[in-house]
């Protein structure tokens, strides 16, 4: 891997700078924070589709950004083959609202288990172990904003 000398000053000033206990350049700081979002419409027919490697799973992204009070927020929607988790239970950095459209999943949270349908909404709070799965006979379509603590 090739780096420039620009990119090298960059990454040793901002090193030096964490060593000494100083914050780095902001212009370095700002450039990795996703961008402020602004208001908005998100139309479902125009959002990319990804689909996983085996095809259980579609996902459209609707956005990633900052609020403007500087919270991280995130959303997609995403589709679920019968018989199918999206991964593992895990416990994330950040809490998750999901509201389920159609279908009906099976959701574990810190070891209780229960079935939602349609309508159905789960708080997943900061480091909570939790896991899905879709446990009826069609696709399990549901909306998931993730919120993460001020990125300022």
């Amino acid at each position: 891997m090739n780096h420039s000398r620009r990119e090298l000053a960059i990454l040793f000033s901002a090193l030096a700078a964490d060593a000494l206990g100083q914050q780095p350049d902001i212009q370095m700081r700002t450039a990795q924070l996703p961008q402020v979002l602004q208001g908005k419409t998100y139309s479902f027919d125009q959002l990319l589709v990804r689909s996983s490697a085996n095809g259980a799973m579609k996902s459209r992204s609707v956005f990633d950004g900052v609020t403007t009070r500087g919270q991280r927020i995130t959303a997609h929607i995403s589709e679920l083959a019968p018989g199918q988790a999206p991964h593992p239970p895990a416990r994330q950095k950040h809490e998750e609202i999901i509201i389920l459209r159609e279908g009906t999943l099976e959701v574990t949270l810190n070891g209780e288990t229960s079935t939602i349908g349609p309508g159905s909404v789960i708080f997943i709070p900061f480091e909570e172990l939790a896991g899905w799965k879709n446990s009826g006979t069609t696709v399990a379509q549901y909306y998931v904003v993730s919120i993460e603590e001020r990125t300022a």
